[in-house]
C-alpha cells in the first residue's frame, strides 16, 4: 500500500479564509499600482463635496500602503499558520503508518517484510510532488507577496501631481 498522504502534497493548499485574504491582498496592490502608475489618485469627491489637497492625496497614498502590509502580513500568517499544520499531518500520517506496521506484524527485530518496495516507492513519490508543492508555493504565495512589496514601494516612491492641489480660498483682486 503507497502511503496516501504523499497525494497531501497536491492538495488545495490554502484554506478560504488564507484564499480571501491573498484576494484582498491582491485587489488592495493593484489598486497601489493603478494609483501610482497611471495616476489616479483623486482630488475630489464630487458625491461628498470633498476635494483632497496634495497633502491629503499624499495620506491617502499612505493609507493604502498601510492596507496593503496589513493584507500582507495577515496572508503571511495564514500561510505559515497552514504550513506548520501541514506539517503536522504527515508527520501523524507517518507515525499512524508506523503503528499499523507494527500492529500487523510487518515489522521484525532485524527489518521490515516487504515494507522496503513501499518505503522506496514513497520516497520516490515525494520527491516527484515537491516540484509541483514549490510551484505551486511560489505561484500562490511568492507572487502575490512580491506584487504588494512593489505595490508597496511604487506607492512610497511616487508623489501625487502637483498639479492636482485645489486652488486657494482667497482670490486676489483682478485689478490692482
Amino acid at each position: 500500500m503507497i502511503n496516501n498522504h504523499v497525494f497531501e502534497k497536491l492538495r488545495e493548499p490554502l484554506h478560504e479564509t488564507t484564499r480571501k485574504t491573498r484576494r484582498n491582498l491582491l485587489a488592495a496592490s493593484l489598486i497601489g499600482v493603478i494609483v501610482t502608475k497611471v495616476g489616479l489618485v483623486p482630488t475630489k469627491i464630487s458625491a461628498f463635496g470633498v476635494e483632497f489637497s496634495y497633502l491629503n492625496q499624499q495620506a491617502l497614498m499612505t493609507l493604502l500602503a498601510v492596507v496593503i502590509v496589513y493584507f500582507g502580513v495577515s496572508f503571511l500568517v495564514y500561510v505559515y499558520s497552514e504550513l506548520s499544520a501541514w506539517k503536522v499531518l504527515l508527520a501523524s500520517k507517518d507515525l499512524e503508518e508506523v503503528k499499523e506496521k507494527i500492529k500487523s506484524a510487518e515489522v521484525v527485530v532485524f527489518g521490515t517484510i516487504g515494507t522496503e518496495r513501499i518505503d522506496t516507492q514513497t520516497k520516490f513519490l515525494s520527491k516527484q510532488t515537491q516540484p509541483v508543492f514549490l510551484l505551486r508555493l511560489l505561484i500562490e504565495v511568492g507572487i502575490p507577496v512580491l506584487f504588494s512589496i512593489y505595490s508597496c514601494y511604487s506607492l512610497a516612491t511616487t508623489e501625487p501631481s502637483k498639479n492636482s492641489k485645489p486652488e486657494s480660498s482667497v482670490h486676489e483682486p483682478a485689478n490692482k
